[in-house]
């Protein structure tokens, strides 16, 4: 690993005055924009790569990576190109430790259904409008499962994200309708406003969820929301097994078990939330 110090090059060789276009540029927002840069696909950038990316000047994109990698958000894998930061590997840390849920299902882990021998369990949040995998407990599904901790979702496709859009208030559902015609739309939850929210209410009534092939082909999930205190929808878990494990006439006893395990989660997170956990 190159570690950064003062002589790496992170000027653009000027030391004058940002133009005025540039002076809104050090606002938090656009320096977001440069970790989110950093994906899977695209794990190492240098910095013209992401001053070009992002469309900031130069003065611009280096004056953000030299903060972001004095802040531990980036360092320098070799020269010139940078990954994501020493940082943010102990805020995960952090959040493992801190969560109350990521914490409720780690204890409760030993009391998931055995339905399969080849089954993933999930256990999401919602964030805004994006579904996020907290804690994932593998089961032989690996390879065909792209859920996985820190993945996010839409709201609108599979089991996992369906249990939590079923239980939002009824402004949410009409925003979230015109706001999103085109996941809606491929969400087989209806192709206008009144079957979208018939659809939402009946598997709200249901309490559980099933899907097949939403996120991933030959994989059906089976989910049940998670409250808060206040009755509030924060998240779900969900089983994904692969579709030729499925046995309809079980599917109302496993729904029933799983919205068990949910109450058991949510009850046990609230639990937790007034008693943080001490780290190592």
């Amino acid at each position: 690993m190159v570690r950064l110090s003062d002589k790496d090059d992170l000027s653009d060789g000027s030391d004058k005055a940002l133009p005025v276009e540039d002076s809104k540029g050090s606002s938090l927002e656009r320096m977001l924009k440069v970790l989110d840069a950093f994906t899977e696909a695209h794990p190492l950038w240098s910095v013209d790569e992401l001053g070009v990316a992002l469309g900031y000047t130069r003065s611009t994109i280096y004056r953000y990576v030299r903060e972001l990698a004095e802040a531990g958000l980036l360092f320098q894998v070799e020269v010139g190109r940078y990954a994501l930061g020493a940082r943010i590997i102990t805020w995960d840390r952090q959040l493992r430790a801190s969560d109350p849920l990521v914490r409720a299902a780690c204890q409760l882990e030993d009391s998931f259904p055995q339905w399969s021998g080849k089954a993933v369990w999930l256990v999401c949040r919602l964030f805004n409008d994006q579904v996020v995998c907290v804690h994932q407990k593998q089961g032989g599904l690996p390879n065909e499962v792209s859920y996985s901790r820190g993945t996010p979702r839409p709201l609108f496709r599979g089991a996992t994200s369906k249990a939590i859009l079923a239980n939002l208030g009824t402004r949410q559902y009409s925003q979230l309708f015109l706001e999103n015609p085109e996941e809606v739309r491929l969400s087989n939850l209806g192709a206008n406003w009144d079957e979208f929210r018939r659809s939402l209410q009946r598997l709200r009534r249901q309490g559980y969820v099933f899907s097949s092939g939403e996120v991933d082909d030959g994989v059906y999930g089976l989910a049940a929301p998670i409250f808060d205190g206040e009755g509030k929808v924060v998240g779900s878990i969900s089983c994904v097994r692969s579709s030729d494990d499925r046995d309809p006439t079980l599917d109302e006893e496993h729904g029933q078990q799983i919205l068990a395990l949910a109450e058991n989660l949510s009850q046990l997170m609230c639990a937790l939330a007034g008693r943080p956990q001490r780290l190592d």
